[in-house]
């Protein structure tokens, strides 16, 4: 089945610093950000640094984030915008597919002036990997990527869960879905083909989309304090959710889906 719709921009998270320190680079300053550009317009960095400031507070207030470490001064997040997708790509070969990039523990983003649905949905993703990593730790190893993902693309600035349903129903129906089990084996998706990663970030999102609509924000900011605080994934959900294992959201989901 072909998809009728984009469902996510492809975008990464990056364990280690990789950024190159190209002396070239210019920088625009706000509140919350530091832009470091080339040739991007003035128009295009205002609009952006307005957009860092309006998801730093929607999205702190969507997890309930209670701030300890301000973004301030030194402490800024920085992003890299290059010119176009041919200079990004140069810079990020091992991620031609995406259009942005994150190093949540630098705060730093790399994408590009072109970049599809640049303000709403590339810069409102790569933020809530930063903000969702603060709350329930940097170093944190009971936070599997399809989770770190899907929070990331909740975020997004797009309405399609009708279609994703739809897609859904008929991958669990021909059993040509991905597990939790599978899903939660991923650590990397540099190695993935698009069908996988576009499966892997479909699933993710419908899971993330799921606890929040059948269960409200307020038990999945319980869900992350308990993970940010004991470091257990299973018991994390068996605390806020009363599900004993993976394979009972599982069941659960697909429920939802299916329904």
């Amino acid at each position: 089945m072909m998809l009728k719709f984009k469902l996510l921009i492809f975008l990464f998270f990056l364990p280690v610093m990789v950024f190159a320190q190209d002396q070239d680079w210019q920088i625009f300053k706000s509140t919350h950000c530091l832009i470091y550009y080339k040739q991007a317009p003035e128009n295009l960095l205002n609009q952006l640094a307005q957009k860092v400031e309006t998801y730093y507070d929607e999205i702190t207030d969507e997890f309930g984030f209670n701030r300890l470490n301000f973004w301030t001064w030194d402490n800024r997040a920085k992003i890299y915008l290059y010119d176009n997708q041919e200079d990004y790509k140069n810079a990020n070969r091992d991620l031609a597919w995406s259009s942005g990039a994150v190093v949540v523990r630098n705060k730093s983003i790399q994408t590009y002036a072109t970049a599809p649905e640049l303000l709403d949905n590339v810069l409102a993703h790569e933020l809530a990997h930063i903000i969702f990593r603060e709350m329930v730790g940097f170093s944190n190893p009971a936070v599997p990527l399809w989770l770190e993902e899907g929070v990331a693309s909740f975020q997004e600035k797009r309405s399609q869960n009708y279609y994703l349903k739809s897609y859904l129903s008929e991958k669990i129906r021909s059993n040509t879905f991905m597990d939790l089990n599978q899903l939660s084996s991923f650590r990397s998706l540099t190695t993935q083909d698009k069908q996988v990663i576009n499966l892997f970030y479909v699933e993710s999102y419908s899971l993330l989309n799921y606890l929040i609509s059948e269960f409200g924000k307020d038990k999945f900011v319980s869900f992350c304090q308990y993970l940010r605080d004991n470091k257990d994934l299973t018991r994390a959900f068996r605390y806020a959710y009363s599900f004993d294992s993976l394979s009972d959201l599982e069941s659960a989901w697909k429920a939802y889906i299916l329904k």
